[in-house]
């Protein structure tokens, strides 16, 4: 019974993960920057589902729609101000600007909603059906639910679509996408802000399922999907999902097997061991560096 929780317990927090990653893995694929801005977008997304059911209707499904379009806005305007003047630069300068945006946004969050930690209403707390005598609620049945939705619509976007076309040809080599008439500027931008889409949605997910929002909340889960981003593979959008989900799991059998106190720890040694081992991660490509 134990096992199962833990795995139940897993699959729902590879769920976060898994959003997260893909928003890392599809701002490297086509820009070749690590994006710590990401945890940001994860709680700005967070906080626009918070005032929806707050103020305007308690509907987690709004809450959702509109983390998503938060996080795409304010990555579009992110990419448009900052990155788009920062490509063809050293990365470690568009790193930094990463970084920096991130400490803006946090500082920005707490100056405008307060540094105190804000409870989010329950949503679905009932118990939807068991496996082997262990509780499956409602909540995570829609994590995973709400997260595979997303995922499946992505990848078709991906490769089904023309602009899907577009970002998979700039993020083999932008240059010769421009040669080939690709519009490289709009297709980085229209990127960038779907990877924010996704941190947002992840942002309110994360608050329905921890009943919780904070100015900080992104910092902690920002470098956790960092980390399986590169255990499944940063050029990967598949392998970014693989690693979300294996992360989650991960996590949880190490809680039951060593300590809750090493819950945290467990990610990085995770990261650690892939860079040390295989730096592609698992379904990761070579790239020219």
């Amino acid at each position: 019974m134990l096992f199962v929780q833990q795995l139940i317990n897993g699959i729902a927090q590879g769920s976060l993960f898994a959003l997260l990653a893909i928003s890392f893995a599809i701002v490297y694929g086509v820009m070749r920057l690590v994006n710590f801005a990401t945890g940001s977008l994860y709680m700005i997304g967070a906080f626009s589902g918070f005032f929806i059911v707050r103020y305007v209707v308690r509907d987690v499904f709004v809450a959702i729609f509109a983390g998503a379009v938060a996080g795409y806005i304010v990555a579009f305007v992110l990419e448009k101000l900052a990155f788009k003047a920062l490509r063809g630069v050293a990365r470690i300068a568009s790193l930094i600007c990463t970084i920096g945006f991130s400490v803006f946004l946090n500082e920005l969050a707490a100056v405008l909603f307060g540094s105190e930690v804000k409870s989010m209403p329950a949503f679905y707390g009932q118990t939807a059906f068991r496996i082997t005598g262990v509780a499956v609620s409602w909540l995570q049945v829609v994590m995973v639910a709400t997260a595979a939705t997303v995922l499946i619509i992505l990848q078709l976007f991906i490769y089904k679509t023309k602009m899907g076309l577009a970002i998979r040809t700039v993020s083999l080599d932008y240059r010769t996408a421009a040669l080939m008439g690709i519009n490289v500027d709009r297709t980085i931008s229209i990127a960038f802000s779907i990877a924010g889409a996704m941190a947002g949605i992840a942002g309110v997910l994360a608050a329905v399922y921890y009943n919780a929002v904070a100015f900080n909340m992104g910092n902690l889960p920002g470098l956790k999907s960092f980390s399986a981003a590169v255990f499944g593979g940063l050029t990967s959008i598949p392998g970014a999902i693989v690693g979300g989900y294996l992360l989650g799991i991960i996590e949880n059998f190490g809680v039951q097997i060593i300590s809750t106190g090493y819950r945290d720890i467990i990610g990085f040694i995770v990261l650690v061991a892939f860079l040390l081992f295989r730096p592609r991660g698992i379904l990761g490509r070579k790239t020219s560096m």
